[in-house]
């Protein structure tokens, strides 16, 4: 009976372990949307989590390592929100918009926030850029992929593959708008147009 007992106290340990990492990533984000990057330290998350410095550190052993995981966290919540908006039984055209759309409604999130801060971080500091760079290149690459087959059925792909680009930056700008506090009206008219250019593009 007492592996047993041991066993169950290891589970017990492990669940309450991913339990309290997972409470560490949510305010990483939150704080990184709230704060920036600069504001998010390892004593803000420990306060916003209820732990100790040391005891967060137990978990993540330095800023570095949790913004790695925060980033990880937040690509995998996009993949998943994505693959939620475009089940495979729409058709092509129904997916592809229901991916624009979910891009439109993603770009005001707190989570967007999160990861545009970590973007602008990579770019500004060498160390970070040179744990995150991997990751990045990897996780756009398979969102990449899976747009490039999205599109390949419409013989307007290259046109649509100029238009995702378009929108991605449209909307990376938008969302650092909204962190400097702004909410300009415009927004949602212009990305309208967008939108109607998407529809254009794949009824031809």
């Amino acid at each position: 009976m007492k592996p047993k007992r041991r066993d169950e106290h290891r589970r017990s340990n492990a669940e309450m372990s991913a339990q309290t990492k997972a409470k560490i990533l949510m305010a990483g984000i939150e704080s990184l949307a709230e704060l920036g990057y600069a504001g998010t330290t390892i004593s803000e998350i420990a306060e916003r989590v209820g732990l100790t410095r040391a005891a967060l550190l137990y978990h993540f052993e330095s800023k570095n390592a949790l913004m790695v995981a925060v980033m990880n966290a937040l690509y995998d919540e996009m993949a998943s929100r994505f693959a939620a908006a475009a089940p495979a039984f729409l058709a092509p055209r129904e997916r592809l918009l229901a991916v624009l759309d979910t891009m439109g409604n993603h770009a005001s999130s707190t989570n967007q926030m999160a990861l545009i801060e970590l973007l602008l971080a990579a770019r500004r500091d060498p160390g970070f850029r040179d744990e995150v760079a991997l990751t990045v290149a990897r996780r756009e690459a398979v969102f990449d992929s899976a747009w490039g087959s999205l599109i390949e059925s419409f013989p307007t792909a290259p046109r649509l593959e100029v238009l995702r680009d378009l929108t991605v930056a449209a909307l990376r700008g938008v969302t650092i708008g909204r962190s400097l506090g702004g909410d300009d009206p415009r927004f949602d008219s212009q990305f309208a147009e967008l939108r109607r250019l998407f529809v254009e593009a794949t009824s031809e």
